[in-house]
């Protein structure tokens, strides 16, 4: 091999290494930031700025720059031209709209699952809606959490849809600030055995069943919620009486 030719290799080789390091960086600080963001490190409506990001990772601005725009790409942030990169703040009414999206695709998982899901994808739920119940027992709100969300990713990736997890993915803050939200204000065992009536389905290989209990699973807290929300909305003083053209009109 010429001197040239071997050259050209080894800057290829190099070049090659840096891009694969760059974007395991990306991908390290986005998982990271991720988690802060998923357990109130980083709050609603926290900037974040690239510099600190980087001078905690000890690396360069531009794999945070990407980190960035993963998130951006997920939901986890919002960018501004002015303020840079915000955590986004979820409405109620974004988590009531959810609901139903997550009821079609979780329940397409689940179906797609019951006739792929292995041994060991099945020990593995069963681990977890122990580590939920054990959770609930306990009052640990975000063992239970975390414990809810796995659960519900293990079906995800056992139905063997790549674009379906895509989209589900796209949804992790407001689906794990739902599950904060319905373990906040309703009963953790109740909700930690709603997940039985999921597993029993896909333990039997009957797609249909798990479609359905998946779905009655996703909606019965969104229907929750969206009453909840209603009422609150009921409570709220009529905002037009104390306007000064209300008060003519009443005078």
């Amino acid at each position: 091999m010429s001197p040239s030719k071997s050259g050209r290799k080894t800057v290829t080789k190099h070049v090659r290494r840096r891009v694969l390091e760059r974007r395991v960086l990306r991908e390290d600080i986005r998982d990271e930031l991720i988690e802060d963001i998923l357990h109130g490190r980083l709050p609603p409506g926290d900037r974040i700025v690239e510099t600190r990001i980087a001078q905690r990772f000890g690396v360069s601005q531009a794999p945070v720059r990407e980190a960035l725009r993963d998130l951006e790409l997920l939901g986890f942030i919002v960018s501004s031209p002015f303020r840079g990169a915000i955590v986004r703040q979820l409405s109620v009414e974004d988590l009531v709209q959810i609901y139903p999206i997550r009821a079609v695709l979780e329940g397409l998982a689940a179906h797609d699952a019951a006739t792929r899901i292995t041994a060991s994808d099945l020990k593995r739920l069963e681990r977890l809606l122990a580590t939920m119940r054990s959770a609930a027992s306990r009052g640990d709100k975000r063992a239970a959490v975390d414990a809810d969300f796995a659960f519900h990713l293990t079906i995800v990736e056992a139905s063997g849809n790549w674009l379906l997890k895509q989209f589900w993915e796209r949804m992790r803050l407001a689906t794990t600030t739902l599950l904060t939200i319905a373990k906040t204000h309703r009963s953790l065992p109740e909700i930690a055995e709603r997940h039985q009536l999921v597993l029993d389905a896909l333990r039997s290989r009957d797609a249909d069943a798990a479609e359905q209990a998946m779905r009655r699973h996703i909606d019965e807290p969104g229907q929750w919620l969206r009453t909840a929300m209603e009422e609150a909305e009921a409570q709220k003083p009529d905002q037009r009486r104390s306007t000064p053209r209300a008060k003519k009109a009443a005078g």
